[in-house]
This record gives C-alpha cells, sequence and structure tokens, in this order.
C-alpha cells in the first residue's frame, strides 16, 4: 500500500537516497510513480494537495457515484489509476511543495513549514498544466472565476452555480464545463466561445492530422449535441455583445 510519508518531515529531515522521485500527483505522476515502483525502485511521489488526482482526477478518491456520472467517463477512469498507485508500494507525501531540483538530482520540499530533501538517481516532473486566464474588465468581481476553478469546486465539493452562467472563453474546456453543468441539472444562460472566425479558418489546414484523433473529436462533437439538445447552442444561442462599460447584454 502507499503510504504517506510523514516520519521526519514535521521536524525537518535530512536527505534521504531513494531511486525516484516524482513531482505531481496528477494522471502521468501518479502513473509513472505506479510503473517505477512495480520496477522495483524506491520511489516517492511528492505533490501539494492533500489526495492524489491533480486537477484532472480531483478528489477521485472520495468522489462519489453521482459526482462520477456528472464529470463522465474520464474523470471516473481516475479510480483506478489511484487505486493501482495506492497497491504500488510508492510512497506519497502530501502537502508538499518542491521549491529547488539541483543539478545532482537533490529535491528539496517544503512541507507545513519545515524543509526536507530526497536525493534521487531519477527525477521525473509531472507537474500539469497551467490555466492562463486573460484580464477583462469585472474579471475580479464576485461570482466572476476561470473555468479551471469552476472545475475545482465541482470536483471536490460538488459546487455548481446557483444562478444561470455565462460561459466565455476559447478551447475545449469551456465545452466540458457546460457539459459536466448540463448533467449537473444547471441551466447555462449562454456559452460564448470567443475564437475568431480568421483562427477557424486558419486551422482547417490541419483538418487531415486532426481526422487521426478521431476519438477525441468524436468525444467533442458529442458534447457539443449535449449542449445543442440543452438548448445552449444554436440558433440565436451564445451570441452576446460586449457593452462599453464592460456588462454583457444579450444582442437584439
Amino acid at each position: 500500500m502507499a503510504a504517506e510519508y510523514e516520519a521526519g518531515l514535521v521536524s525537518g529531515f535530512a536527505a534521504e537516497a531513494v531511486d525516484v522521485v516524482v513531482v505531481g500527483a496528477g494522471p502521468a505522476g501518479m502513473s509513472a510513480a505506479t510503473r517505477a515502483a512495480s520496477a522495483g525502485l524506491s520511489v516517492v511521489l511528492l505533490d501539494e494537495q492533500d489526495a492524489v488526482g491533480g486537477q484532472i482526477y480531483r478528489a477521485i478518491g472520495r468522489a462519489d457515484g453521482r459526482r462520477k456520472e456528472i464529470l463522465g467517463p474520464d474523470y471516473a477512469a481516475g479510480a483506478a489509476v489511484a487505486d493501482a498507485f495506492a497497491r504500488s508500494g510508492a510512497r506519497h507525501v502530501a502537502h508538499a511543495s518542491v521549491w529547488q531540483v539541483t543539478r545532482e538530482r537533490s529535491v528539496h520540499c517544503l512541507k507545513d513549514g519545515k524543509v526536507g530533501s530526497f536525493d534521487a538517481r531519477r527525477v521525473i516532473l509531472a507537474t500539469g498544466a497551467l490555466e492562463r486566464p486573460f484580464p477583462i474588465p469585472g474579471w475580479t468581481l464576485p461570482g466572476v472565476l476561470t473555468a479551471g476553478a469552476a472545475q475545482i469546486l465541482l470536483k471536490s465539493a460538488g459546487e455548481v452555480p446557483t444562478e444561470p452562467p455565462v460561459l466565455a472563453g476559447c478551447g475545449p474546456l469551456l465545452y466540458l464545463l457546460g457539459w459536466q453543468y448540463v448533467r449537473a441539472g444547471v441551466p447555462i444562460r449562454a456559452l460564448v466561445d470567443t475564437t475568431r472566425h480568421e483562427d477557424r479558418w486558419r486551422a482547417k489546414k490541419h483538418l487531415l492530422s486532426a481526422l487521426r484523433a478521431w476519438p477525441f473529436l468524436s468525444k467533442g462533437l458529442k458534447l457539443i449535441r449535449t449542449l445543442r439538445d440543452a438548448g445552449v447552442l444554436g440558433p440565436g444561442k451564445g451570441e452576446l455583445a460586449l457593452c462599453a462599460r464592460g456588462n454583457v447584454q444579450p444582442q437584439s
């Protein structure tokens, strides 16, 4: 069983030699740690959160059946990844912030205000992706948050908006969040895709390459179909105009 590695961390500890240190307990980090441990290596997995899962599989260990149903099969699949890691024998250090990795592969971390380090033969960085929102007028107002933050609330606490939200931006995460809100019974006022028409046109040259990834395209089409069936997308939907004061109003 994977164990929370607490010994010595509260009061600080001397450097410990291990075969592999993995930084980040998301899907890639868990899989890498599991694979390395299965090869008989000593493995330590460091992560800032209180449980494994990362952003993609956040709170997968305590998600009930209803939440897994809302978030979809891709999220629910994380339970098997987390279970495999728990059985691997790798050590999980939660609430650990890595602040330095030296050329000699000494990994320094901070936990509960105390520092410690691991001397590793190999270091695997699996720190995941970073959401990069761009500022717009009103983006710091109460009730305005990024799609990533909205997913954190949904995954970790099952929290959803109490009033119909407006989803604005570009990229697949916006549509995934809308799809999950629909499955959670949340009515969506509008989904505003800010991708410009000229950007869509330029992307057409990649169409043949995209078709090779048809399973992902199929998933995207299913998301869009669900949103259309729920009345979120379609003629006259998602067409909003920004007025001079930065308020969002439907076009006439």
